[in-house]
């Protein structure tokens, strides 16, 4: 009986260790922490931190960016967006959703903003993306104090 149950283990161990059925190979990245501030004046969106140039190595191409800041916020603020933009501007295509978090401190309290997004891009030689920041009901400015973005492309 011993034996019968150790055939069946390592053959039930061979059958599951097969490759996985799909893997997901990262064909550039780009990796960019910034540690100068930024102010953030009032209620404008504004640039925090922008990736390096990234390749896609295909016509099409899925992206997924990561980006993170630390924000000291203005005066009355209530709530702070993070946004993810295609560019290296405040203005560039909004990548994903730009949501309000409400504050978890004071206005003026220090925070940190995370925001994931993806997007499937046809054919570009090469790409960057922008984590801006926007203050809500500020009367006074905010500073951005640290910041982070990674771009990944499979």
């Amino acid at each position: 009986m011993r034996k019968l149950f150790v055939v069946a283990l390592v053959a039930a161990l061979a059958i599951g260790a097969g490759p996985p059925a799909e893997a997901h190979l990262v064909k550039d990245a780009s990796i960019v922490v910034a540690t100068a501030d930024v102010t953030i004046t009032t209620t404008t969106e504004t640039a925090i931190v922008t990736s390096g140039s990234a390749r896609p190595a295909y016509a099409t191409t899925r992206v997924l960016v990561i980006a993170w800041g630390q924000l000291t916020t203005g005066a009355a603020t209530t709530a702070v967006t993070p946004r993810i933009r295609r560019g290296t501007t405040a203005s560039g295509t909004l990548i994903g959703e730009g949501n309000a978090e409400t504050l978890k401190a004071a206005a003026a309290g220090t925070e940190p903003f995370f925001i994931v997004a993806t997007e499937d891009l046809g054919a570009v030689e090469s790409v960057q993306y922008t984590l801006t920041l926007q203050q809500t009901a500020a009367t006074g400015n905010g500073s951005a104090l640290q910041a982070g973005i990674v771009v990944l492309l499979f």
